[in-house]
C-alpha cells in the first residue's frame, strides 16, 4: 500500500468516525488506542441485538482484519453491499433478523460459515456460486422455494441447513455436491408425504408428576427442548429412572423440534441397541424415554477454527475393542434409519455417547436435524451418500485416534481396507462388506 493510498483510507475512516466508533461501542470493543483507523487489531465483532439495519460503508476500510462478524438479532431487511467488502471476513451471521434480500456484491470468495437462519428470504443470488470456500451454510426458518443453479461451485460446502424454507422440489444441484455431508431438509413442501407418523403403537403415561417441571431434574436443555429426569414408582417397592423430553415449537439452526420428536418414535422401533428405546409419552405428548447413565460424549463439537469438523482431545485415543463395536453398531443404526427412510442429517462424533462401563455400547442420539425422505428415488440415492460421506469422515477420525499395538494395528487395517467403500456402496451392502473385513 502506498503512503497516498493510506493516507486516503484514514481520511475516510476520520470522516466516519462517529458511525465506527458507535458499531464499536455497540459491540463492546475495548476503544483503540488511536483516534482514528484502520484498527487492526479487531477481528471479531459481536452486535447481538444492537436494533441496527445498517452498517457504516466505511467498515471494511475501518476494520481491515475483522474476520468474525456477529448480527444476530437485529433489524436488517437486506443483507449489506460493505459486508463483502471485507476481504478478512471468513464467518458472518445474520440470524433472526428480517432478511428479505442478500445483496448480491455481499457474498465473498473467502467466506467459510454464513449463517441466515430465521429470516424471510425467498431466494438466494446467483453470487452464491463464488463462495467456493464456503463449508458451513444454514437456511433453516427461510422462504426459499428454490436455490440458484450456481451452487454447483461451492465444492466445499460440506454442511447445509435448509428445514422449514418452502421448497418444491429436492435440491438435485446441491445434493450433487462433492464434500456434502451434513444436511437438515425437514418441514420442507417436497417432503410432505414422507412425514406422516402413527402414535397410536405409545403407551400413555399418566402421571401428571411427568409433564411438572418443577419435578424433574434438568439434564440437558438445547434449542430444540428440554430433558429431564424423573422417579416413577412401578408398584410397591420398586421404581423407574426415565428422561422425558419437551419440545419446544420454536425453528432451531437444525430444524422443526416437532418433526425431531417424530423421527425420535420411528427410530426407536427400528431395533437397533444404538437408538434411545422411547418407552411411551405423557399425557401433554412430551416423550418418555429410558435413561442412559455412565457415558461421555466421543467428541466436542466443531469449533470456530475447524468450522465443520468436530474436535477431539489430545489425548483421546480408542480401544480396538471399541473400534470394533463403534463400527459395527452405528453402520447398523444408519442401516436402519435409511432403510425407513430417515436421515440423520448431524452424523457427529459429538452426537455419539460412549459407556464409561463397557466398551461395547454406545448411542447415535439428537434427530434435530433428522428429517423423512423417500427411498428409491434418484434425491433419496444421493441423501444416503451424504449420510455415508458423513460416516466415511467418522472413520477417519477413528483412524487418527488409534494408537501402536498390535491388535490395534490390525484393526487400522481393516478400517483402511474399509474406507474407499464407504462412498460408493449401498449402507446394506457396507454392512456386509464390513463383517466380511471384520472377519479376516
Amino acid at each position: 500500500m502506498t503512503e497516498n493510498d493510506q493516507q486516503q483510507e484514514e481520511d475516510i475512516c476520520k470522516e466516519n468516525w462517529d458511525e465506527i466508533f458507535k458499531i464499536l461501542a455497540l459491540g463492546n470493543v475495548n476503544q483503540p488506542p488511536q483516534t482514528v483507523g484502520p484498527f487492526h487489531m479487531i477481528t471479531k465483532l459481536d452486535l447481538f441485538g444492537a436494533r441496527l439495519s445498517s452498517l457504516p460503508q466505511s467498515l471494511s476500510i475501518a476494520l481491515p482484519n475483522l474476520s468474525i462478524l456477529f448480527c444476530m438479532k437485529n433489524k436488517f431487511e437486506v443483507m449489506p453491499e460493505v459486508i463483502g467488502r471485507c476481504t478478512s471476513l471468513s464467518m458472518v451471521s445474520f440470524k433472526s433478523n428480517e432478511l428479505t434480500e442478500i445483496h448480491p456484491e455481499a457474498l465473498a470468495p473467502q467466506m467459510r460459515w454464513l449463517i441466515l437462519t430465521d429470516n424471510k428470504l425467498q431466494s438466494l443470488p446467483r453470487t452464491i456460486g463464488r463462495c467456493n470456500k464456503l463449508q458451513k451454510l444454514m437456511l433453516s426458518g427461510n422462504q426459499l422455494t428454490h436455490l440458484p443453479e450456481e451452487i454447483s461451485s461451492c465444492h466445499g460446502l460440506e454442511l447445509i441447513r435448509l428445514s422449514s424454507n418452502h421448497l418444491q422440489e429436492p435440491p438435485m444441484t446441491l445434493l450433487k455436491l462433492p464434500k456434502l455431508s451434513w444436511i437438515a431438509l425437514s418441514d420442507n413442501p417436497f417432503l410432505a408425504s414422507c412425514t406422516s407418523v402413527s402414535e397410536s403403537h405409545l403407551e400413555l403415561y399418566p402421571q401428571d408428576i411427568l409433564d411438572d417441571p418443577t419435578k424433574g431434574e434438568v439434564l440437558g436443555r438445547g434449542a430444540s427442548g428440554i430433558t429431564r429426569k424423573y422417579r416413577l414408582n412401578t408398584d410397591i417397592d420398586t421404581h423407574l429412572d426415565v428422561a422425558v423430553k419437551e419440545y419446544f415449537s420454536t425453528i432451531t439452526s437444525d430444524g422443526n423440534p416437532q418433526e425431531e420428536r417424530k423421527v425420535s418414535m420411528v427410530a426407536s422401533s427400528l431395533g437397533s441397541k444404538s437408538l434411545v428405546n422411547v418407552l411411551g409419552k405423557t399425557k401433554n405428548g412430551n416423550l418418555v424415554m429410558e435413561l442412559l447413565q455412565d457415558y461421555t460424549v466421543f467428541a466436542g463439537p466443531p469449533s470456530m477454527e475447524s468450522c465443520s469438523r468436530d474436535v477431539y482431545d489430545a489425548n483421546a485415543s480408542v480401544s480396538a475393542q471399541r473400534v470394533e463395536a463403534m463400527v459395527n453398531n452405528l453402520l447398523f443404526a444408519l442401516m436402519k434409519l435409511h432403510n425407513a427412510g430417515i436421515c440423520h442429517g448431524d452424523f457427529y462424533g459429538h452426537n455419539i455417547l460412549i459407556s464409561t462401563v463397557s466398551e461395547d455400547v454406545l448411542w447415535l442420539t439428537d434427530f434435530g436435524a433428522a428429517f423423512f425422505y423417500e427411498r428409491n428415488t434418484e434425491y433419496g440415492n444421493l441423501i444416503e451418500k451424504i449420510e455415508r460421506r458423513a460416516f466415511k469422515h467418522l472413520i477417519t477420525e477413528i483412524l487418527s485416534l488409534l494408537k501402536d499395538g498390535d491388535e490395534i494395528e490390525e484393526w487400522r487395517e481393516k478400517l483402511v481396507h474399509f474406507l474407499p467403500c464407504i462412498e460408493e456402496q449401498s449402507l446394506e451392502d457396507l454392512s456386509r462388506k464390513w463383517t466380511d473385513i471384520s472377519k479376516q
